[in-house]
């Protein structure tokens, strides 16, 4: 054999083997940045209801403590949950909020920080958020261990402001905001006081005659308190003599003092916050002062240089998620594993954890919860010990905390683990968005999926009593459901609609069927619909054309046989898991019926042509390097004893012309 043709066939077979290498080193790589990418706060709550561009400032685990406490301005914050329906309709009215009053930043921070991400779990839990959204208010100069005081949401945009300057105020009369404009009325009979301790630069007072309970003097304080040339007080009707001392008969008046003791009735058009600042600016404007008054507009920057750039990855996976729903979407109407293991997941990781003490009522409704749960959810042998042993442990409490439940989940999974048959992530209730559908579809699937399976399991028990689930259900909502505005929708329904009265187990599966298909109707067109997935009357036609008559009428018989079919735990799709627990929890790979798509992926291998699988190429590149090395070194071995034997000339290290 030629010997460069036998360097080139060694030089070819290793830059074959280096090449084979390097793309299963590139395959690797990017299937740890896409596992990292999915992580389980992307997939359940995004980044959040809002960003700094909303002028609301960002608060987290890390940051939360140092920027309320010690602070020189008071701090405004809503706590709330991204998957909740009540925080995802409040969100414009504090978006609205934190534009409203941007400019007293000085005075009061608008922030927020969103419970449902598992980080600010424990922070949560230390400031007593029993509800979402809760609103609380922390002082100028707040110390550790304070925890803020509640504030009331009110109606709309203007209610939550009122009740945000009523404890401005107080906090003046308190004798806290020494360095904030003079908010509580001027009570002198005179204006002499007025003019005390101002600086030189302040040419114009201007008081505004209101109500007792008008908020115009003090908005409009606010909004003013940085133009350096005027002072803006308020006097309430009950300071009758200087009411009388300015002929001040009717509310809100104007009235502009300058220094030189002139005084001036200012006509204003329309007694509202705009229309004051407007005659203010006004008068200003004739007496030769330019100021800048705020016009509380939101302003977008429209140039295009300043248009964000798109982020390349976050095109990839959302196309990358389009994919899956497609694919979601093709496989039919499935009840999936992953949403009920997410959904339990996120109930006892996250939402009961946040109750800081756990007793009564709420130890009882825990006890409950955990107990239809060791009975009736669809787990390996594993997964069985580990509810079991979590109802174990809690009954023989009688009080707990949040955080002490939250350790002996975690304590009990590590020392039971492996658990769950895939990682946590939506499938049938993945939204449209992080924000829609999520963690109360998931709960809403898990409650049915236990009707149905108590009333299999129990079909021929008759000591059973058929509303253990749906008690169960119902103290969970109760008392650890984080929405509060649909906790107490869903309690009113129990009693509307009379679950109390629920006799047979095929009730119980149907009561909860209507009920559902009620808050579907209340729901439909709210703010907190995906637009991806309308809240109709289910199930469709589409799901089961046979469920209703001719008249457009429930055939509830047609109606249980769907429901049975559709969450049984023998009929639980396991798409997108590692695989199937079987009842030892052993992995077994699993052949999902009417689940094969044209890419013919699985839920736990993925077949590559000639119906070889990975683990099939896996073997083969194993062979191909092995039989690669071997052949290489045959060919060094051969190649060194022919170059031992001819003598070297020097064309031969230089290679022959």
């Amino acid at each position: 054999m030629n010997f460069n043709v036998m360097r080139y066939y060694i030089a070819t077979l290793v830059f074959q083997t280096l090449v084979l290498h390097v793309t299963v080193l590139v395959q690797d790589a990017s299937a740890a940045v896409a596992g990292k990418n999915d992580n389980y706060d992307s997939l359940l709550t995004g980044q959040g209801l809002y960003s700094s561009n909303d002028g609301i400032y960002i608060l987290n685990a890390t940051n939360f403590k140092p920027s309320i406490y010690e602070s020189k301005t008071g701090w405004f914050v809503e706590f709330y949950n991204s998957w909740c329906g009540f925080c995802l309709r409040f969100a414009d009215t504090w978006k609205a909020l934190a534009q409203d009053i941007g400019h007293w930043k000085d005075v009061v921070v608008v922030a927020a920080i969103d419970c449902a991400n598992d980080d600010n779990n424990p922070i949560c839990r230390e400031y007593e958020i029993m509800h979402y959204p809760m609103l609380k208010y922390f002082h100028v100069d707040a110390k550790p261990g304070q925890l803020g005081i509640e504030i009331e949401k009110g109606k709309d945009m203007d209610a939550v402001r009122h009740n945000l300057i009523d404890r401005l105020e107080k906090e003046q009369q308190e004798g806290r905001g020494h360095s904030w404009p003079n908010i509580t009325p001027y009570r002198s009979g005179d204006t002499k006081n007025l003019w005390k301790d101002l600086p030189a630069g302040v040419k114009y007072n201007f008081l505004i005659f209101e109500t007792v309970d008008s908020f115009l003097a003090t908005e409009v304080t606010l909004d003013l308190h940085n133009i350096s040339s005027i002072q803006v007080r308020g006097v309430t009707s009950e300071n009758e003599p200087l009411s009388i001392m300015l002929s001040v008969n009717k509310f809100p008046t104007l009235i502009a003092l300058g220094r030189n003791s002139s005084q001036q009735l200012i006509n204003v058009r329309y007694p509202t916050r705009e229309g004051i600042r407007k005659a203010i600016k006004e008068f200003l404007v004739l007496k030769g002062i330019t100021v800048d008054i705020p016009d509380n507009t939101n302003k977008h920057p429209s140039e295009w240089m300043k248009v964000e750039i798109p982020n390349v990855l976050d095109i990839m996976k959302e196309r990358r998620d389009e994919k899956e729903q497609e694919e979601v979407r093709a496989l039919g109407d499935l009840l999936f594993q992953l949403d009920l293991e997410t959904a339990l997941r996120y109930s006892i990781d996250h939402e009961i954890p946040m109750v800081k003490i756990i007793e009564g009522d709420k130890i009882q409704a825990l006890k409950a919860y955990l107990n239809v749960l060791a009975k009736y959810f669809p787990f390996g042998r594993n997964g069985i010990l580990f509810l079991d042993r979590l109802r174990e442990l809690v009954d023989q409490r009688e009080r707990l905390t949040g955080k002490e439940f939250r350790q002996i989940v975690k304590s009990t999974e590590e020392e039971i683990s492996p658990i769950y048959s895939g990682p946590q992530g939506w499938i049938g209730c993945k939204g449209s968005v992080s924000s829609f559908r999520g963690y109360p579809c998931g709960l809403w699937t898990m409650f049915h999926m236990l009707t149905v399976n108590s009333a299999i399991r129990n079909k021929n028990n008759l000591e059973y009593k058929p509303q253990e689930v749906l008690q169960a259900m119902l103290g969970y909502i109760k008392n650890f459901f984080g929405c509060a505005d649909c906790s107490e929708h869903f309690v009113k329904m129990a009693g509307e609609n009379k679950m109390s009265e629920v006799r047979t187990l095929n009730e119980s599966i149907l009561w909860l069927w209507k009920s559902h298909n009620l808050v579907n109707k209340r729901l439909a067109g709210d703010k907190t619909e995906d637009p991806m997935h309308k809240k109709v009357q289910y199930p469709s036609k589409e799901q089961c054309s046979t469920c209703k008559y001719n008249n457009e009428s429930w055939n509830e018989a047609e109606i249980l046989r769907y429901l049975y079919r559709k969450y049984s735990s023998s009929e639980i799709s396991y798409y997108n898991s590692s695989g199937k627990l079987n009842e030892n929890n052993s992995i077994v790979h699993l052949k999902i019926r009417q689940e094969r798509f044209a890419s013919d992926k699985y839920s736990g291998q993925r077949k590559l042509g000639w119906d070889f699988t990975i683990f099939d190429i896996s073997i083969c590149v194993v062979l191909y390097v092995t039989s690669a090395t071997i052949l290489v070194l045959v060919c060094i071995k051969f190649a060194m004893k022919r170059t031992y034997r001819k003598k070297t000339y020097i064309h031969d290290l230089f290679g022959k012309v």
